[in-house]
């Protein structure tokens, strides 16, 4: 085996997010699931699950898969990949649950415009979705991974839409942003896309912006969630939420 092979044997490449240096001054337990670098949580996960059901906690979901699909054509494109979701009107989303025919994986197919449709899917669908939005019909519609140029934070609990009016002034009240809406507006000043995908009955806002804003949107969630009674999360906690 030559060196450059035993060298490659020995490293497997682990993915990080925009916020993992801010992740580790806050003391999150790192853990590596599906292929990134994620808090699994910041001291305790029962004690995070409880800022979540009493107030809010924010978590880092940019390992999510992220994809555009943009043109005349997405609705057929995107109906090709999955043919019996029914595509959402503008500002409305609709979940595929074991998208791929992969138990567990779920895709939420987000409308932000007449002409552009956003998929957010589970991590391990990465490759599935690339496949199946691929193009050669030379039609004006194309797709794009853009996993790794947009960060992403959910925020859950019930007084996420408290902190999201200290950041944005989107009106995210139950009336005006129910669940399985979503909207592009500025938060911190920031351009973002917010989706409304609630946990059972738990308000669960995610919202994404571009990757190099990263470590500052942290901060800004960070402290807004501390006036609300509320605290960063690890997956563990999430987890529990979704069963």
């Amino acid at each position: 085996m030559s060196i450059t092979a035993q060298n490659q044997a020995q490293f497997n490449p682990i993915r990080r997010s925009a916020m993992h240096h801010k992740h580790l001054l806050l003391g999150a337990l790192m853990v590596e699931r599906d292929g990134w670098q994620q808090p699994a949580h910041f001291g305790s996960a029962e004690a995070e699950a409880k800022h979540l059901r009493e107030a809010l906690g924010i978590c880092d979901i940019s390992p999510r898969t992220k994809f555009v699909i943009k043109g005349d054509k997405a609705e057929q494109l995107v109906s090709r990949v999955f043919p019996t979701a029914l595509i959402p009107d503008v500002g409305e989303i609709i979940v595929e649950a074991h998208a791929g025919g992969i138990h567990g994986a779920n895709a939420a197919l987000c409308r932000l415009a007449q002409d552009e449709i956003i998929c957010v899917a589970t991590t391990g669908l990465a490759t599935w979705l690339a496949d199946g939005l691929k193009d050669d019909s030379g039609q004006c519609v194309h797709s794009l991974d853009i996993s790794s140029a947009l960060a992403g934070v959910s925020i859950a609990g019930p007084q996420a839409s408290h902190l999201l009016a200290m950041i944005s002034e989107l009106n995210t009240s139950d009336a005006a942003f129910p669940n399985l809406c979503c909207a592009q507006s500025k938060f911190a000043d920031i351009h973002g896309t917010l989706l409304r995908i609630d946990l059972g009955n738990l308000p669960n806002y995610q919202l994404y912006f571009g990757r190099e804003f990263g470590e500052y949107m942290w901060d800004a969630l960070v402290e807004a969630a501390e006036v609300c009674g509320g605290a960063p999360v690890g997956f563990e906690a999430m987890d529990q939420l979704q069963g």
